[in-house]
């Protein structure tokens, strides 16, 4: 009787089959074989050829991960019965659950040694799929495993994730090359795959948890990785990939997802990136197009975030989407939302992401030249009359279309296309407990803060002569209804002078128990006290209020401003006091009071 035979257990399955074995041995059962089979890897050298081929098709090869002393094991002179009692195949069988039981380990606790085991495993896996896809690109049966192992392979690296300080040896070892590669793959299966590895790795969270324990070596290893993706054109063949990409397939639609998340990643590592993302590559004209679909879904919304991201800091950044009709665009996104609120959370927040677009957009001249020719103040006008999402978001595109001296034709256009009517129907706080109701976003002392914005911008852009009439119609304005805009003027003006007043008491109570001097920080720290309590709107507010007093030729509403004054025990030196308290807004008092004093000269 052949002893062997008694032991003999099934061959191992071939492929992947082998990674999913019912049955695994605890630990512990390993451990205690483990040195009794190593005995038997001389003999293993002997195994039949078959077996042998089966695992270099595969990729298998021990010495990728034992070193030469483990593999030179001499073989057990006192046989099986004296030693661990296994035949050659169970011992092999036990090794390759041991080994992977390790990795298994390894990825608990990982070291340079075992990162640099993985991508060599990672490497492996290109290397043969690419093999076989050259010598057998017309039959895709012959590839398809090994496309499977890559997959599995890349899915594996996600586990670096635990141990950013370590991405260095991602560079290091060449595989940023290597990923780049895998993102021109043929399988898109495979391309989002690393798509998805690549946004895993530059999560912000990542940093983030490092930096609570007080360590830099995380945002270090994610600052070398970053720095080698971008050296190996990361961000033009992401662009590519989202032209590449099918959105009526739901996993192409997830790949996309995924590479707008990238961007999102990379520009909160570097802001910076903004400009070379927007000038070098082709995402502003893919994120212009996206943003255009006429069915909302959450890929359009990302699309909507990135570009407010985009739009955040640079002056080229800003000027190149006003060379790509960023602004008509974007007005005619918004333009469907004019009467009527998005239907989901998810859309809601598109909208609003568009509107603060259009804002970042408005801080240049070109933009404010190409709001007006495409009737972005008709259209913002319509929206005030309503109660939606856009109405909200509305006041403020409009303040900053009025802006600067760019400003003045979008002023001029909102009297002479009747937008008075609506804009102090926003100034006397009409409909306020309605949208307070309806959207979570609407900040009465924003929109306080937007209305005075624009006041004072018509003030300044109404010029005598040149727009007597419009300016005429302003003004007109606080004299009808027996004042009851001024009434209005002076009610806003006491209700945030007593938040101020309330801010700058409690300052000077911390400054006489602490007893320190006022250093610039601390000065710093004050003022923005007072202006979170609203003291930017109460100079506005102000500055209003002590132009229309300066217009002689409007003396009935200086006089009823003196009257409500004195019926709380103040007078206008109190209008002046905020105002002379800084040297900026007493020359801008001085400015607007020229001009309202121009048709007296």
């Amino acid at each position: 009787m052949n002893i062997d035979d008694m032991f003999k257990i099934p061959a191992i399955p071939s492929g992947r089959n082998k990674r999913k074995m019912a049955d695994t041995p605890e630990v512990a059962f390993l451990e205690k074989y483990q040195n009794d089979a190593s005995d038997h890897k001389g003999k293993r050298r002997a195994i039949d050829q078959d077996a042998e081929d089966d695992d270099n098709a595969h990729g298998f090869d021990a010495a990728d991960y034992m070193g030469a002393d483990e593999l030179d094991v001499a073989d057990d002179a006192e046989g099986r019965f004296f030693g661990g009692g296994l035949t050659d195949e169970q011992s092999r069988l036990l090794d390759m659950v041991d080994e992977l039981d390790t990795e298994e380990v390894a990825e608990d606790t990982l070291t340079a040694s075992s990162v640099k085991r993985m991508l060599l495993k990672f490497e492996k896996a290109i290397n043969k799929n690419q093999e076989l896809r050259m010598r057998y690109s017309s039959e895709p049966t012959k590839f398809m495993e090994s496309e499977a192992d890559l997959d599995e392979e890349i899915k594996g690296l996600l586990v670096l994730t635990q141990a950013p300080q370590l991405y260095p040896e991602l560079v290091n070892l060449n595989t940023v090359a290597s990923l780049m590669s895998l993102l021109a793959h043929e399988n898109s299966d495979i391309m989002i795959d690393t798509v998805d590895l690549i946004n895993e790795w530059l999560d912000e969270d990542v940093v983030a948890m490092d930096v609570q324990d007080g360590s830099e070596d995380a945002a270090q290893g994610v600052k070398v990785l970053l720095d080698s993706l971008l050296e190996h054109e990361l961000l033009p063949l992401l662009v590519q990939n989202l032209e590449r990409l099918n959105e009526n397939e739901e996993s192409d639609r997830q790949g996309i997802f995924k590479i707008l998340s990238i961007f999102e990643n990379v520009l909160s590592l570097d802001p910076e990136l903004a400009r070379r993302i927007t000038i070098d590559t082709k995402l502003p004209q893919w994120i212009l197009k996206r943003i255009q679909a006429k069915q909302f879904d959450s890929n359009r919304g990302y699309a909507s975030e990135i570009l407010a991201i985009l739009l955040q800091n640079d002056h080229d950044v800003r000027i190149k989407f006003c060379e790509l009709d960023a602004v008509d665009i974007c007005l005619r996104v918004v333009a469907a939302y004019k009467r009527r609120d998005p239907e989901l959370e998810d859309e809601e927040e598109m909208v609003e992401n568009l509107f603060n677009a259009l804002t970042l957009l408005l801080n240049e001249d070109k933009a404010k030249e190409l709001f007006f020719q495409g009737e972005g103040v008709e259209l913002m006008l319509i929206m005030l009359k309503e109660k939606t999402l856009a109405r909200v978001k509305a006041v403020k595109v409009l303040n900053y279309a009025m802006t600067g001296e760019s400003g003045k034709a979008s002023a001029v256009r909102l009297v002479q296309a009747a937008g008075l009517k609506p804009l102090f129907a926003l100034f006397m706080g009409k409909g306020n407990k309605k949208l307070k109701k309806m959207h979570k976003s609407f900040s009465e002392a924003e929109d306080e803060e937007h209305v005075m914005c624009i006041l004072v911008s018509l003030l300044r852009h109404l010029t005598i002569p040149e727009f007597a009439v419009e300016r005429q119609r302003l003004l007109n304005k606080f004299t009808e209804n027996d004042h009851e805009k001024v009434d209005r003027l002076v009610e806003l003006k006491e209700q945030y002078q007593e938040r101020d007043d309330a801010v700058c008491q409690a300052i000077e109570r911390e400054m006489e128990a602490d007893g320190d001097d006022v250093d610039a920080d601390l000065a710093e720290e004050f003022y923005l006290r007072r202006l979170d309590a609203g003291l930017f709107v109460l100079q506005r507010v102000c500055l209003v209020l002590g132009v229309l007093g300066a217009d002689d030729a409007h003396a009935e509403i200086a006089a009823h401003v003196d009257l409500l004054l004195h019926r709380v025990g103040k007078t206008r030196s109190s209008i002046m006091g905020v105002i002379e308290e800084e040297t900026a807004l007493l020359a801008d008092f001085v400015s607007l009071r020229k001009i309202a004093m121009a048709r007296q000269s």
